[in-house]
């Protein structure tokens, strides 16, 4: 979901589940030039995380909602953060506490190892760029994390995550938390994109998380 003017108490609560509400799936066709043109694929949504996975580990809100039908909020970073170029076939499935907090997992196949590769090199330099969003003049922004997950099945796994936050000259503003795992597992590549009110998912929960996406991907 895109947030580009900062936080302010108790309008992201009430924009966030509205939109959810409104909102899921069909985003994806257009995302990439090929949707709908998808040929022989190995995903399945059993391949996605449920909500109660994502519960399990970030026990700490009420992830309740799962949401697998309609438009996904864009995510902050845009549709270039979620999937690579020549998409074979693509799924998505979206979390919420219908608060204001929000997650979804991204999952597109590609022809071959090497083109998912691609991709997944694509997303992530997408992600360190982030020139989707930019922060209202009250507001900066950063990243505070930018690493690989250790112990994540499949070939790779990286973690990012901006924060935007208020200046000192706008205490009424909330910050935000963005955090993204990416994951490379043979020709296919999941992006895990959360987003709420604070610093957003903590570190070790959102590894949980992270490696549990790609413990589910398949080759």
């Amino acid at each position: 979901m895109k947030f580009s003017g900062g936080f302010r108490r108790g309008a992201l609560a009430t924009g966030l589940a509205t939109s959810v509400m409104a909102v899921g799936l069909s985003l994806l066709a257009t995302q990439g030039a090929d949707a709908g043109t998808t040929s022989a694929t190995s995903l399945s949504r059993s391949q996605l995380l449920t909500v109660s996975q994502v519960k399990t580990a970030d026990a700490r809100r009420n992830w309740f909602r799962q949401v697998d039908r309609g438009i996904l909020p864009r995510t902050y970073c845009g549709p270039a953060s979620t999937e690579g170029k020549h998409v074979s076939a693509r799924m998505a499935r979206g979390f919420t506490d219908e608060l204001d907090a929000y997650g979804a997992q991204y999952v597109s196949q590609y022809a071959n190892a090497a083109a998912a590769r691609a991709a997944y090199n694509s997303v992530i330099a997408t992600l360190r760029s982030c020139t989707y969003s930019k922060p209202a003049p009250t507001h900066a922004r950063k990243i505070t994390e930018n690493r690989v997950v250790k112990g994540a099945s499949g070939d790779l796994t990286q973690v990012i995550r901006w924060y935007d936050y208020p200046k000192p000259n706008d205490p009424g503003s909330e910050a935000g938390g963005f955090p993204y795992a990416v994951t490379l597992k043979g020709r296919n590549v999941s992006v895990l994109a959360f987003s709420e009110m604070g610093p957003g998912v903590p570190a070790p929960n959102f590894d949980k998380l992270a490696r549990a996406a790609a413990a589910k991907l398949t080759r």
